[in-house]
């Protein structure tokens, strides 16, 4: 069973001339791969992220149809699991044993981090939404496919982590961390009016050294040591997060949340997300942060 596809709109009949109402079809030509303009395209995003770990595609999505994405992520917040914890910075065991052997190494590794958000999961979007269609476009999963340079791309099957949002409210921060995989694909609906900025440190590590030096000067000064791109409503952008410590600054005073989509791919065609995590999602509580 498809676990994604919409039975009310499926993705083949979304037209060219359709979509070029939701996304700016004639800047980037997404369409169009097998000509020189889309390949230009698909050339500057690899360029991008060889040199910066991350491409950026400001106005990619057009600004009327970011404002009511923006507006159904709100009206949906009431159904979405909240985290409110902490996270760690590395995802995979330290395979040098020196978790608490008083070095520098072990200090970093030990770090945690405040992590807090609400996410909208794949199940609780409309079928017929704008952003769904965007997502299903089989041309927007082929240009992907080209940037991330791989023999075969599909969607994630996950019908609660396939597509999302997240949404942050004042306070709420997504705290300094690594990827485990590469290729995280984000589509900005809406900035706060102060904080929640993505920053990051361009492959800070590598596979042969992990640069706690550099990560701890980045902990300790990120205004120096973090690049902080401007990212506004309507941006889609390629992210490898595996070599590049990133995070979301705290959202500062706001009247409006920060909102951000991410779309789920995968090389295999049966993806879906671990389940061990699924139910530690599903346990979180729903509904936006309460307010003193």
């Amino acid at each position: 069973m498809n676990t994604v596809l919409s039975a009310d709109r499926p993705s083949g009949e979304v037209s060219t001339e359709e979509m070029n109402k939701l996304i700016d079809l004639d800047r980037y030509p997404i369409d169009r791969l097998d000509n020189k303009a889309g390949q230009l395209l698909v050339a500057q995003c690899r360029s991008d992220l060889d040199d910066c770990a991350a491409a950026m595609l400001p106005k990619f999505v057009r600004q009327a149809v970011i404002t009511k994405m923006a507006e159904e992520a709100e009206s949906l917040v009431q159904v979405a699991h909240r985290y409110d914890g902490d996270r760690v910075t590395f995802y995979e065991e330290d395979d040098k044993g020196c978790s608490d052997d008083g070095s520098l190494d072990s200090a970093v590794r030990s770090v945690r981090h405040p992590n807090r958000y609400c996410q909208i999961l794949n199940y609780q979007i409309p079928n017929h939404s704008d952003l769904r269609a965007i997502y299903l476009w089989p041309p927007l999963t082929e240009f992907i496919r080209q940037v991330l340079n791989v023999e075969q791309l599909f969607l994630s099957q996950c019908p609660h982590l396939a597509l999302t949002m997240k949404v942050a409210y004042e306070g709420d921060t997504d705290g300094w961390h690594y990827d485990p995989n590469d290729g995280v694909i984000t589509l900005v609906l809406q900035a706060a009016d102060s904080g929640g900025e993505f920053e990051y440190a361009p492959n800070i590590r590598n596979n042969n050294d992990q640069n706690y030096a550099g990560v701890d000067r980045l902990f300790k000064s990120p205004d120096v040591e973090a690049t902080r791109p401007i990212l506004e409503p309507g941006t889609f952008t390629f992210f490898n997060g595996r070599h590049s410590m990133h995070r979301v600054r705290p959202v500062g005073s706001t009247r409006q949340p920060r909102i951000v989509s991410i779309f789920s791919f995968d090389q295999r065609p049966d993806h879906f997300f671990a389940q061990s995590y699924i139910d530690k999602l599903r346990r979180f509580p729903q509904g936006p942060p309460i307010v003193d």
